[in-house]
């Protein structure tokens, strides 16, 4: 590697580091109460949808960070390697521009501006999914299991977290649901997001993209089987919930299988 790619390279490893750290610490401001009084949770709890996961679900964001670091770190080291600079400077400004989209997610969301925050958390979800499909597209000439494992999970997730924050946003504007109940609504956004976990895998077979959004739906289910949600057609609700979980698991087996035992397809697939 030239010495001018080499300084670009660790320029942008260097910059996802900072970014990184950057929206970890916003992120524990906004759940200290730092901006408004009030943590994400708070204002999840008094703005409560059909489809706000259990508390302990919310736990994936420990799992999530904790392999971005894994990864930054990776690349911060390997950063002269051909196939590991090349990733890196594929993902990194798209990764910045999240980091951007979540630090503004959290301060908007922290002070109950649902409607910016909605906007943001999408532009965050898009940006994410546009890194995965250049990992997706670019699998032949880089190191990607690291870097694909940690991006599939946080994406996955942050789709989760779109569908919850448009839920709150409608829930803050006292939507009527145009005269169809929230349970039906519930039951229909559940199917929706099941189709579009089918669809993503016929487009890129990722077979780790469900993992996150079954773990979503678990965590849904358990609100309902707590206690904390029971609206009518709960059992209807909860049925569609052990379905979905049911579907993403068979088609995480299923997607791994194909692609020969592997989270993506080879080239050749």
């Amino acid at each position: 590697m030239d010495d001018k790619k080499s300084i670009s390279t660790t320029k942008w490893a260097v910059l996802n580091l900072i970014f990184y750290f950057s929206t970890l610490a916003i992120n524990y401001l906004g759940s200290s109460g730092f901006f408004n009084g009030m943590g994400q949770k708070d204002i999840s709890d008094k703005y409560t949808t059909l489809i706000t996961p259990a508390t302990f679900a919310f736990s994936i964001w420990g799992v999530i960070y904790g392999l971005l670091l894994i990864t930054l770190i990776y690349f911060f080291i390997k950063r002269k390697d051909p196939r590991a600079s090349k990733v890196v400077e594929l993902i990194s400004p798209l990764f910045i521009l999240s980091s951007v989209f979540n630090i503004g997610w959290i301060v908007t969301f922290s002070y109950e501006l649902l409607g910016i925050s909605t906007i943001l958390i999408f532009a965050m979800l898009f940006s994410l999914i546009i890194i995965i499909e250049k990992i997706y597209k670019n699998r032949a000439e880089i190191s990607y299991i690291l870097p694909i494992l940690s991006f599939t999970l946080y994406s996955a997730w942050v789709f989760i977290a779109s569908v919850i924050n448009v839920a709150l946003f409608l829930v803050q504007k006292n939507w009527g649901g145009l005269g169809i109940s929230n349970s039906i609504w519930t039951i229909i956004v559940l199917f929706i997001a099941i189709a579009f976990v089918l669809f993503y895998l016929s487009q890129y077979k990722n077979a780790i993209f469900p993992i996150s959004v079954a773990w979503g739906f678990f965590g849904i289910y358990k609100s309902y089987t707590n206690g904390k949600l029971s609206p009518p057609m709960s059992s209807t609700i909860e049925i569609v919930l052990l379905g979905g979980i049911v579907i993403f698991i068979i088609s995480i087996i299923a997607t791994f299988v194909r692609n020969g035992n592997s989270i993506l397809p080879s080239k050749k697939t």
